[in-house]
Formats: structure tokens, C-alpha cells, sequence
């Protein structure tokens, strides 16, 4: 039986916002162990590397902290090649992560499509085609905001006349315009992604954006309210637990451990909590695309 077997409509129908919310959370809290069966590869691999990532980092700042307490001119130390080399590699690692659990999440909501064994998908087409329209919605998006902020950060540097000035001023006003229109077309066209996920590849992004028309709001909501709790659950719990930061805090010695083991954690959680926003996706997409 299929996990959507909620709010669904016509084509074009107003998305009930509360009940898609409702079911995203509901459907994510009643499987569960499938979230864990998709996801525990990436946990295992993840959460070390984020750890050893944090703890290179951690040090750093103590270093930098140490030479700022000593009233020297300071010279910040550079940071290491090993630092770099493995956080550009955790970045990556979260990145293939992410889309592996969140293609598995859609099949196993849309498709009802138990997930393989964690991370196997990525070798499907479906993960590569959920990652060509992720970089194409990106683009969609921000290549309109790059056309106005380059020329915006020109200005902001080079202006030395009231002309200048007016024009950076002009140019500012239309970056905030562009980037209110970039919130208003990335929730609409996300809807892409559990169709490549579960190979619908006839959507297009004519056809997505005309089809959720009316529905801007209720999709940015529906994103937020699907994402926004669970995290801020996690740095409540955090500030609880270690504090708000001081710079004292960097230049204790015992602060490396405490924030490698914090760093782990903290990766760990939020790959687990990413399917509650991933299922609003695919409800939303059930009730626009596949109606019962």
C-alpha cells in the first residue's frame, strides 16, 4: 500500500498546506526504520569525517585564539592542507549523501519502493538526473541574481560620483527584487525533483510552474515548516548543552574534543531529519502530478 494516501487533488488544485505538512511529518515518524535503511551508510561515513573535520578546525581556532592572547601583532596561521583537502571532501561526501537519501525517500513515498541497501543508489540513473535538475533549478534561479550582483558589487566598490551612486542604488533595489522572485520560483519548480527521482521525465518546467500556479506561499511554508523546527530543535538542544560561544572558549584546550564530538553529531541529526522536508516534496508533487 502506498505511503501518499493523503491530500491529493486536481491538477492545479490548491495544495492544503496543513494536511501535506502533517503528512510529511506522519509518514516520516511511521517508517522510520526505512529513513534508517537509507541513510545509515551515510552516517557511518559522514559523521567520522565531519568529526575529524571539526576537530582540524577547532585546533586551528585555538591557535588563532592562543597568538591573539599573547597582544602580538598576530599572524593567523594558515590552514593545512589536510584541513582543506578533507573538508572539501565531507562537503562532497554530505552533498552525494543528501541526494541519495532524498532520491530513496521520494520512491518510498511516491513509489512505495522500500529503499535498497544506504547509498547503492547512486550508481542509478535516477540519482544522476535528480542532480543534472537540482544544478538547472540552481541556475534558473541564480543566474538572474549573478546578472545584478556583479555589477551591484562593481559599484559598491568604484562609485565615487552621485551618478555612481544613484546607479548602485538602482542596482541594489533590483538585486532585492531578483532574489524576492528567486524565493518565489525555487519552491514551485523544487517539484522537479521527486519527478526525476521516481523517472517522470515528461514534467517540464513549463509545465511544473504552470501547474502549481497560486501556490507560491504554500510551498515556501510548506518547505519551511517541514525544515525550520527540526533544526532549531537541534541548536536549542545545542546551546543547552555547550553554551553560547566565547572566545575563551576556542583557546580552551578541551574545547577540540567537545567540538569534534558536537560536529558529528550535529551531521548525523540533520541527515536524519532531511526526509520530513524531502516528503513534503513528494506529497506536494502527488497532489499536482498524480492525483488519485
Amino acid at each position: 500500500m502506498s505511503l501518499a494516501t493523503g491530500p491529493q487533488g486536481p491538477s492545479g488544485a490548491k495544495l492544503p498546506l496543513g494536511a501535506t505538512i502533517s503528512l510529511s511529518y506522519s509518514t516520516y515518524f511511521r517508517n522510520f526504520v526505512d529513513v534508517l535503511r537509507a541513510s545509515w551508510l551515510w552516517l557511518v561515513l559522514a559523521a567520522p569525517l565531519t568529526g575529524i573535520v571539526s576537530w582540524l578546525q577547532s585546533s586551528w581556532f585555538a591557535e588563532v585564539m592562543a597568538g591573539m592572547k599573547q597582544r602580538v601583532p598576530v599572524q593567523i596561521p594558515p590552514k593545512s592542507f589536510p584541513m582543506i583537502a578533507l573538508g572539501g571532501l565531507d562537503n562532497l561526501l554530505l552533498v552525494i549523501a543528501g541526494v541519495s537519501i532524498a532520491v530513496a525517500w521520494h520512491r518510498r513515498i511516491i513509489l512505495d519502493e522500500r529503499p535498497g541497501f544506504s547509498g547503492s543508489n547512486v550508481i542509478a540513473k535516477s540519482f544522476w538526473r535528480y542532480v543534472w535538475v537540482g544544478i538547472l533549478i540552481c541556475l534558473v534561479v541564480g543566474i538572474p541574481v549573478l546578472v545584478i550582483a556583479l555589477p551591484t558589487s562593481y559599484f559598491l566598490f568604484h562609485s565615487g560620483t552621485g551618478g555612481a551612486s544613484a546607479l548602485y542604488t538602482v542596482l541594489f533595489l533590483a538585486l532585492f527584487v531578483v532574489y524576492l522572485a528567486g524565493a518565489a520560483v525555487f519552491p514551485r519548480l523544487t517539484l522537479l525533483l521527486p519527478a526525476r527521482a521516481t523517472e517522470d521525465m515528461g514534467l517540464t518546467f513549463k509545465e511544473t510552474w504552470n501547474r502549481t500556479g497560486g501556490n507560491t506561499w504554500r510551498m515556501l511554508w510548506g518547505i519551511v515548516a517541514c525544515t525550520l523546527p527540526p533544526a532549531l530543535l537541534a541548536q536549542i538542544v545545542l546551546l543547552f548543552l555547550v553554551g553560547f560561544p566565547r572566545p575563551d572558549m576556542f583557546a580552551d584546550q578541551s574545547f577540540a574534543g567537545r567540538f569534534t564530538a558536537v560536529g558529528a553529531i550535529m551531521i548525523a541529526y540533520y541527515l536524519l531529519i532531511m526526509p520530513i522536508a524531502i516528503g513534503f516534496l513528494s506529497h506536494a508533487y502527488r497532489h499536482f502530478f498524480r492525483p488519485a
